[in-house]
């Protein structure tokens, strides 16, 4: 009769810790979509100046732009990169998790390309796609970058900015004709 209790007992804690070993092994949930569109009610040219406002304003260097297709290639590298485990690596917009071993990351680039698409007359939509790079260092030498995966938080924010700017946009008033130009 004791033998019954105690079989139990060893097959509840069998069954407990395969089922904790199993929690751990589930896939992880699915990536949610980052914005990385928004519309703005302003002329095609009121937006392609706000967002080089925006870049200008957050230090991001523009390597190439052609207002005509509304492209724009920009690339950051103030991005700070942080080590918050041993030989694990982040920052406030991405993850760029352990790289191999005898190697570290140094030097965080974001690297943005920024879509410009005109509407109408007072539509006008910008596509940001954010990417981030570390540089892979082994003793005092790079060899080569480590791509780093986006947390979402630049690409919200980076259009936030330039809403802000078009906000701050002096629109001209239907009275402005009337101010002396000569200051008089």
């Amino acid at each position: 009769m004791r033998k019954f209790p105690r079989r139990f007992a060893v097959v509840l804690v069998m069954t407990v810790g395969v089922s904790f070993l199993a929690a751990c092994a589930t896939y992880p949930p699915p990536k949610e979509t980052v914005p990385n569109s928004r519309n703005y009610g302003s002329s095609y040219s009121d937006v392609w100046e706000s967002v080089l406002a925006a870049l200008f304003e957050l230090n991001i260097q523009v390597q190439s732009m052609d207002k005509e297709t509304g492209s724009i290639v920009a690339e950051d590298g103030t991005v700070e990169l942080r080590q918050f485990e041993l030989g694990r690596y982040d920052s406030t917009y991405c993850f760029c998790g352990k790289p191999e071993q005898y190697h570290f990351l140094r030097g965080l680039v974001g690297e943005h390309t920024i879509s410009v698409v005109r509407g109408n007359k007072v539509q006008t939509t910008v596509k940001i796609d954010a990417s981030f790079r570390a540089s892979i260092q082994s003793g005092d030498r790079i060899t080569g970058w480590h791509p780093c995966l986006t947390k979402g938080v630049f690409e919200p924010f980076f259009l936030e900015q330039v809403a802000t700017q078009l906000a701050n946009r002096k629109v001209p008033s239907k009275l402005d004709w009337w101010k002396p130009r000569r200051g008089y």
